[in-house]
């Protein structure tokens, strides 16, 4: 899914849509199911079910790559029997079968690791995809396909404190007592992906607030499906690569026309929506261009398969800062914009490489304007 298909999804969680079911299942800190919630969305307050759609949005938002993971189910999941199935057989139900949401339930507290109580939110929505005219527009009229889909998200459920209130309708403060409180969710998914203005039965959009609390043990062990490398992990792949790639050759210039390759390869694919991808062979075409050695690069492609993986890309946007060229070391720091960027350059004096910056904007030390030196009326 691509970001246009994320947010078209996610405009439809709210009220009065395409909404006919919500389930929930309250789990404890010995993950024990308190109870399992099966309230009508007639008899639902206006106000209770705004809260709920706002929760569950939470599992739609963030950045593709960091938060938000396409994922594809491996072929064995598919077969009956397969994690897959239990999804595809909800999604039929409609969340009407209790035997079925109950397994799923248990499921998810078997695997979900987490210390506090916390809340497993279910949506089952039906959407009629407008059809497209020819001048690409809606057809509210006219539909191709039915998207009928479940959105879940698991939220810790924390102990709100004791204290003074505001409250509007006494128009004074007033005391609140201990309460616990839904938490935006840390997990979810929503299956399956709406991929080219279609259900994807073979996918799912997997969510995760945080990089180094992906919970894994609800992407793999539940869903069956691997999640990428971490933003964080695959930097460090991206620079030991170039580092040990480039050897002898890693100096500021090459290693700075990478970096502007790699943005340049982000900004040509901005409008698609969805993340940049580098395929092995292109990582491999960046450093031949740009300072490896042939003799290296001979043994380029197993020691990606060996570091990245066998056919694994890594995400253009997480290698490098597009927006600005940081140059530091242990004692000095230096950021500039990534259109200034150009005016850097390297420079041998006196057998030391220097890095000089021109001085084309004011400069403040310690919040003090310095004047430019002026040069001598002689040179």
């Amino acid at each position: 899914m691509d970001k246009k298909a994320i947010n078209e999804i996610r405009k439809l969680v709210k009220p009065d849509s395409c909404i006919d079911r919500i389930r929930a299942c309250y789990v404890n800190e010995e993950g024990e199911v308190i109870r399992e919630i099966h309230d009508s969305l007639a008899t639902m307050e206006k106000e209770s079910m705004e809260k709920y759609c706002e929760i569950l949005r939470g599992a739609m938002s963030g950045k593709l790559g960091r938060n938000l993971f396409n994922m594809e189910f491996p072929l064995e999941e598919e077969a009956e029997g397969g994690r897959q199935q239990l999804l595809y057989l909800l999604q039929q139900s409609e969340l009407k079968n209790d035997e079925l949401l109950t397994l799923f339930f248990n499921k998810i507290v078997e695997n979900f690791r987490c210390e506090t109580k916390y809340l497993i939110l279910l949506m089952h929505g039906v959407y009629d995809i407008p059809a497209k005219g020819t001048d690409n527009a809606d057809m509210e009229d006219a539909s191709d396909y039915v998207y009928s889909f479940l959105l879940c998200c698991i939220c810790p459920v924390t102990l709100m404190k004791e204290g003074l209130c505001y409250d509007e309708e006494a128009c004074t403060f007033l005391d609140r007592r201990t309460d616990w409180a839904v938490q935006k969710p840390v997990s979810g998914f929503l299956f399956p992906a709406y991929n080219d203005r279609q259900p994807d039965l073979h996918s799912l959009l997997y969510y995760c607030r945080k990089e180094d609390e992906r919970h894994e043990e609800i992407s793999h062990d539940l869903l069956g499906c691997v999640l990428p490398i971490p933003e964080s992990d695959q930097k460090e792949l991206f620079k030991s690569m170039v580092e040990q790639t480039l050897g002898r050759n890693c100096d500021f210039e090459n290693v700075k026309a990478i970096n502007d390759a790699v943005t340049e390869i982000i900004e040509q694919n901005k409008d698609s929506g969805e993340p940049v991808m580098i395929e092995k062979q292109q990582m491999r075409r960046l450093l031949s261009e740009n300072g490896a050695d042939q003799s290296v690069l001979g043994d380029f492609d197993n020691a990606y398969d060996e570091a990245v993986g066998e056919g694994v890309p890594l995400m253009a946007e997480n290698l490098v800062e597009t927006s600005r060229l940081e140059v530091k070391s242990p004692s000095l720091k230096i950021s500039v914009k990534a259109d200034m960027a150009d005016m850097l350059k390297t420079r041998v004096i006196d057998g030391m490489e220097y890095l000089l910056i021109p001085v084309v904007d004011e400069l403040e030390v310690n919040g003090i304007r310095i004047l430019q030196t002026k040069r001598d009326s002689a040179e």
